[in-house]
């Protein structure tokens, strides 16, 4: 059986997605909805209070704000996960690669399908006003991951058990999907999972509390990262780029340039360190002699 658990602040949105839930999931399951209303716990605590109560073998992490189009997905991921003994979180969207100045699962290591509020070209739903996302660079049902996006998130119960979400350390609503997918892969092998239409009613908010949760995520493994499936590598230069977007990120969320710095500083070596100031320099120099 699945357990199909979210954390819901609205009762009308949630119900939306349970009802396509019961329409698609083709298997025994049963739904855990912890009202987050009033006790305005982080999704890590939330998750793991609420998983606490399953009855199911299998966990299915959702946000309410979903619907599922595809029938029968979670036979398909049960008996994926059946058949796989190292089969750790499965989810719908991810990366290949975890950077040590990791921001986000963009670039060309990216793994997604999925229907959401974020604009990408003309890949526009008329049906929903949704844009169409999709990365699947080896064309598979199930491909490899490092870590993974929590709009959806499938895991065996048994694997949650020793693992459970990290609500020390990340309080509020960002960043507990990458850490937690990012520690079972440690173990085990997550997947991206490309069977399933799955429609997300929202888009991420790159904000002041993502940033900490990301700089939390970042100090947490850094000895870890940058972290890639075998044949897959990052180079010195795409960090670099990195640690400028990261750097761009905290001034635009008003941390100061001294602090911006600490933080690049303290997750990366003091090689690194250099260079990237170095290139911050000549570019701000360039800059200023064009203009």
């Amino acid at each position: 059986m699945i357990s199909v658990i979210t954390c819901s602040i609205k009762p009308d949105i949630c119900k939306r997605m349970l009802d396509s839930i019961s329409q698609t999931i083709g298997t025994e399951y049963e739904t855990i909805v912890f009202d987050n209303r009033e006790t305005k716990y982080g999704i890590c605590k939330a998750y793991n209070e609420a998983a606490k109560k399953a009855k199911g073998n299998y966990l299915c992490f959702v946000h309410e704000d979903i619907v599922i189009k595809t029938v029968d997905w979670g036979k398909d991921l049960i008996k994926f996960a059946e058949s796989n003994d190292d089969c750790g979180v499965i989810g719908i969207a991810g990366g290949k690669c975890a950077k040590r100045n990791f921001i986000d699962y963009g670039g060309s290591d990216s793994l997604i399908k999925v229907y959401d509020g974020g604009s990408s070209g003309n890949n526009l739903d008329p049906e929903t006003n949704l844009y169409y996302h999709y990365s699947n660079p080896d064309n598979e049902t199930f491909s490899k991951a490092i870590s993974l996006d929590g709009v959806f998130l499938f895991v065996k119960k048994s694997i949650w058990e020793n693992n459970k979400f990290d609500e020390e350390t990340f309080k509020g609503f960002h960043f507990y999907d990458a850490d937690f997918s990012f520690s079972i892969s440690q173990k085990y092998q997550n997947y991206v999972y490309f069977g399933m239409d799955l429609y997300h009613f929202s888009r991420g908010n790159v904000e002041k509390t993502y940033c900490e949760s990301m700089f939390l995520f970042q100090k947490k493994w850094r000895d870890k990262l940058p972290s890639c499936l075998p044949g897959h590598k990052i180079s010195f230069m795409e960090e670099l780029r990195r640690a400028s977007q990261v750097f761009v990120l905290y001034r635009k969320n008003n941390f100061s340039r001294t602090e911006s710095f600490r933080r690049i500083y303290e997750i990366n070596n003091v090689l690194f360190f250099c260079i990237f100031l170095f290139k911050r320099a000549k570019n701000l120099l360039f800059n200023r002699i064009s203009s």
